[in-house]
């Protein structure tokens, strides 16, 4: 089945609710996918739940702007999200992705229900709501690495030297992480790498080799492929950066061997830098190394204190929670992909 393609004419015009309804979109033609290429059950239910979620989020936000701006028929304009919810609702309790009958009977009903929604329903309110300024273009987009593109479990690590040291996990996750400042002195460039080594070593009660140490290290990332896919749709109109707090041998040995490093056009890391997030000079150094100006450039950290102190200095700071949240932060930013 064919996607829905984004046409100029089903824009609103006001930015969070044109970024909703293509997320909205994207929702429903990876729906559409995974159906097309008879993907298992599961993987088609879980998409469906996070497009039922999401209509949901929409329809909120949606009625909450209209009551706002005083639009005079927002009693019929509920009700009929109100009926779409209840057949949505209908859909979900009968639904069965291992039936191809009402898998196409489900598709036609979103699509034809989508196209007539937002091109006579949502068309209808548009005089009353405020038209938007047009925000300065966005140039760049920079990626912190851990938990935004790859996930990192440290009790890898620590599982890894249990079982060389004899202590227990949770005793070298204080010494290391919670009860000394080693890990973030060799994040901040305060120690080299053999003084990390050293330093672990006296923790673990003897003398670890690189070469034994490295794999244990190093073994700790895990791909967050929606986010790489979304770097690899980004590039051609976007300039990519980097912004991480991590130390040498994570870099050496997790993030300059993943397939999206060559799409960085900039990079700034603490320990080169000599700060950690979310102090300003961290910031700034990216956005020099970019050569533009903090409010053309947009930041996405999981941490929020770390995007908020971005926007503090002007730059966009966003917080990663999901996939599709990232999508519709980016949509109201005009970011296009």
């Amino acid at each position: 089945m064919a996607h829905i393609q984004w046409k100029d004419r089903y824009n609103i015009g006001f930015r969070d609710i044109d970024a909703q309804h293509k997320v909205l979109l994207d929702l429903l033609n990876d729906l559409i996918d995974l159906v097309g290429e008879r993907r298992d059950a599961t993987t088609v239910a879980g998409i469906f739940q996070r497009l039922c979620e999401y209509v949901r989020v929409h329809f909120s936000t949606e009625e909450a702007y209209l009551q706002e701006f005083a639009y005079p028929r927002l009693t019929e304009h509920q009700a009929l999200h109100a009926d779409f919810t209840a057949r949505l609702i209908d859909l979900d309790r009968t639904y069965d992705p291992t039936d191809p009958r009402l898998l196409s009977e489900t598709l036609d009903f979103l699509k034809q229900w989508y196209l007539e929604h937002i091109t006579r329903a949502d068309q209808d309110y548009v005089p009353f709501l405020p038209r938007d300024t047009e925000p300065p273009p966005i140039q760049a987009i920079i990626f912190d690495f851990g938990n935004v593109q790859y996930r990192f479990d440290n009790n890898r690590i620590l599982a890894g030297l249990a079982r060389i040291s004899g202590r227990s996990s949770e005793a070298l996750k204080q010494a290391i992480y919670d009860n000394a400042s080693l890990s973030q002195d060799y994040e901040a460039g305060r120690i080299d790498s053999q003084a990390f080594l050293a330093g672990v070593s006296a923790i673990c009660g003897r003398d670890l080799t690189e070469a034994e140490f490295l794999p244990i290290f190093t073994d700790l990332f895990t791909p967050i492929d929606s986010t790489l896919e979304l770097i690899r749709r980004l590039k051609p109109a976007y300039r990519i950066g980097l912004l991480s707090n991590t130390n040498p041998w994570h870099f050496e040995h997790g993030i300059r061997t993943t397939p999206v490093f060559p799409l960085y056009d900039t990079i700034t890391l603490s320990y080169e830098v000599g700060v950690l997030k979310p102090e300003p000079r961290i910031y700034q150094d990216a956005v020099a190394k970019l050569g533009l100006p903090p409010e053309a450039c947009v930041y996405i950290d999981d941490l929020a204190p770390f995007a908020e102190a971005a926007t503090k200095l002007g730059l966009h700071g966003l917080t990663y929670t999901t996939p599709v949240a990232l999508m519709a932060q980016l949509r109201q930013l005009r970011v296009a992909f």
